[in-house]
């Protein structure tokens, strides 16, 4: 009876994992928007991050446990199960937010989701195998490399299905994979400061407030070197939906951190490829961006991807997830 609901809880979080993560889709879009509008990529990562940080922070004030869980970090750091460098989990998110609104309006929404979660599935093997999250070290089984290798394939044959072409900048295909690793490794953190605080809440705070500091950082060095003027952030009376992408990453943060904890990390990270791609193929059925196209590749890359994700699950229930 035990084994059964464990099962049944196990898809149950997987299920929710990637309805999900179907919103770092459009996340990745409402953010290039915001940084097509001002010509200010930094400002439009800022205006995401900054965002969410605002509304993750009003929600943990209003929730007794949350407002527990953020003080146990601020006075019992030294008896918690976090080093000093895992807090810094929020630059991670930060890189990823920066690339949406450097890479996504020049590049589209696919070339970047695709190099970010390649970069995912090959760093969550590392990551898990490490124990860096808060399940613990995970043996790199076949299944697990499998799962890997058909989620790379599967999302290398959507990018085919959806017009990418080799002569994409060699720049922002790194840019995606080195944003994929850390975020990988932010899932993990994540799921530890989570665990410790007693609230995903409180890693999600803690993760805009890192990633919006780091950015701050950016954007004045990038100021007195002269690489990009200072704009104002878009009007929020005027351009509403372009303030959409910190509740949208405030989201998957918190969910993130909430659900590593019971798929482990690569689970999580495969999972969240398929709703990303998933939520992708939505967008350009129902928002159609310009030089859109839909083929048959697009529809089987996503099927092989799928039987990643399988792959994934039924390793994470065998070495039992819960």
């Amino acid at each position: 009876m035990t084994r059964q609901r464990s099962g049944a809880l196990f898809w149950s979080a997987s299920f929710l994992a990637f309805f999900i993560s179907m919103a770092n889709a459009l996340q990745a879009r409402v953010n290039g928007a915001t940084s097509a509008q001002i010509d200010q990529p930094i400002v439009a990562a800022m205006v995401s991050v900054g965002g969410g940080f605002i509304l993750s922070t009003v929600i943990l004030a209003a929730s007794p446990k949350s407002r527990a869980g953020a003080w146990k970090v601020l006075t019992s750091r030294k008896s918690l199960d976090v080093r000093p460098w895992q807090y810094f989990a929020g630059v991670g998110g930060g890189l990823f937010i920066l690339g949406q609104t450097l890479i996504v309006p020049s590049f589209g929404v696919s070339i970047y989701i695709i190099a970010v979660v390649s970069g995912q599935t090959l760093a969550s093997l590392f990551v898990d195998h490490w124990g860096i999250g808060p399940a613990g070290k995970k043996t790199v089984t076949s299944a697990r490399i499998l799962a890997v290798l058909f989620a790379s394939v599967g999302v290398a044959i959507s990018a085919l299905g959806r017009g990418v072409t080799p002569s994409v900048a060699v720049a922002a295909i790194c840019y995606g994979l080195a944003a994929g690793v850390a975020t990988a490794v932010q899932y993990a953190l994540n799921g530890r400061i989570s665990q410790e605080s007693g609230s995903p809440m409180v890693a999600s705070a803690l993760n805009f407030f890192m990633g919006f500091c780091f950015l701050t950082v950016l954007l004045i060095l990038s100021s007195a070197l002269g690489l990009w003027e200072l704009r104002a952030p878009p009007s929020i009376v005027a351009y509403p939906e372009l303030w959409l992408g910190g509740p949208l990453g405030m989201l998957f943060i918190a969910s993130a951190a909430l659900f590593v904890r019971s798929l482990g990390v690569l689970v999580f990270a495969v999972v969240s490829v398929l709703g990303q791609l998933c939520g992708a193929i939505l967008l350009d059925v129902y928002f159609p961006a310009f030089g859109t196209e839909l083929t048959w590749l697009l529809f089987l890359g996503l099927g092989i991807t799928a039987v990643g994700v399988l792959a994934a699950t039924l390793s994470g229930r065998a070495e039992g997830p819960l």
